[in-house]
């Protein structure tokens, strides 16, 4: 009887070890996935020493046992390459990120404000046809899903007020926090108008692209929505541009897809600075990760590293009347201007 004891107890220690070390296999394996993805891909890899970067990374794990003790390595990861739009994520979560040095632009910003429009529960999609023959658009975040039924619905509103006679342009980007920008391109993309409106610039030119409008459709590079129904409008019309320190990552490459189109003029603050394009990368069945690997260009071809600017300063205060807002009321000031 002892003998089974003693032979049981030895079964379970045996068992233990072995689940342990399989665990351990899955997060070096993990640990080693996601390296090789930055390595390879993120747009900032030429800044780093990465045979350094590794050793502390496999020190800092040396006692991983799950993904999720992974996270100091992770943390330093990003730091390393400064990857402010950087995120790695375990079961559908925030494993890691870095939020890098506070630039001197966002010490106006407020944290209930940011959380709002982030929340995408706060500030919704709007369209209405303001005095003189202005159009106000209000883009929102949006998230990924139905990019059809999405830019859909932000063109039929538009096209609503198309109805109504709009023919002058507020496009208001300040409560954007990001999220899709393919159903957000598409649904004003017959306001834009045609052409190649930017694109992004990665490490090599493989890693680079084209956005364009063409026929009224939204193109990253080959990738595009179509919708089936638009509506007319008179070529290039005036458009005023609003964003905020809270205009952030596809919020603002909406803003850089304006920027130096013809008649078209910026008013409100920089933009939050989450400039790049990210990619996305499923390292497990639990774990992904989506990194920068490219930066915004216009379609002057300049490049966007910091934020985007605009032409006027004007102070935001997200919960202004719309009679009372100080962007729009300078917006629809310059809109009414003859020249």
């Amino acid at each position: 009887m002892k003998k089974l004891i003693e032979y049981l107890l030895m079964s379970c220690l045996i068992l233990i070890s072995f689940t342990a070390c399989g665990q351990k296999i899955d997060a070096e394996l993990t640990l080693d996935r996601i390296i090789e993805h930055a390595e390879s891909n993120s747009l900032y890899r030429e800044s780093v020493d990465w045979n350094s970067l590794k050793e502390e990374m496999y020190e800092l794990t040396i006692n991983a046992k799950s993904t999720l003790d992974l996270k100091p390595a992770l943390d330093l990861m990003l730091k390393e390459l400064n990857d402010s739009h950087g995120r790695i994520f375990h079961n559908s979560q925030y494993l890691s990120c870095y939020t890098g040095e506070k630039k001197e632009h966002r010490t106006t910003m407020n944290s209930e404000t940011y959380n709002q429009i982030q929340s995408g529960q706060v500030y919704e999609f709007k369209t209405l046809i303001l005095e003189d023959s202005i159009g106000y658009v209000r883009i929102v975040g949006l998230p990924m899903g139905n990019n059809e039924k999405m830019a859909m619905e932000i063109q039929d509103a538009v096209c609503k007020i198309i109805d109504q006679g709009a023919k002058k342009w507020i496009i208001d980007l300040r409560y954007n926090g990001g999220g899709n920008m393919f159903p957000m391109v598409e649904g004003i993309s017959n306001i834009i108008g045609d052409g190649i409106v930017g694109g992004t610039k990665g490490v090599t030119e493989d890693e680079s692209s084209v956005w364009k409008i063409k026929d009224g459709d939204f193109y990253y590079d080959d990738q595009t929505v179509a919708l089936e129904n638009k509506c007319g409008l008179k070529k290039n019309p005036k458009i005023a541009v609003l964003t905020s320190v809270y205009t952030a990552s596809s919020g603002e490459a909406l803003a850089v897809i304006l920027k130096n189109r013809p008649k078209t003029r910026f008013f409100g603050s920089k933009t939050m600075g989450m400039i790049t394009a990210t990619d996305w990368k499923q390292i497990d069945s639990l774990t992904a990760m989506s990194i920068s690997v490219s930066y915004y260009k216009d379609r002057e071809n300049n490049l966007y590293n910091k934020y985007v600017d605009v032409d006027e300063n004007i102070d935001f205060e997200p919960n202004s009347d719309l009679e009372k807002d100080n962007g729009i009321n300078r917006a629809i000031e310059w809109l009414n201007k003859k020249k």
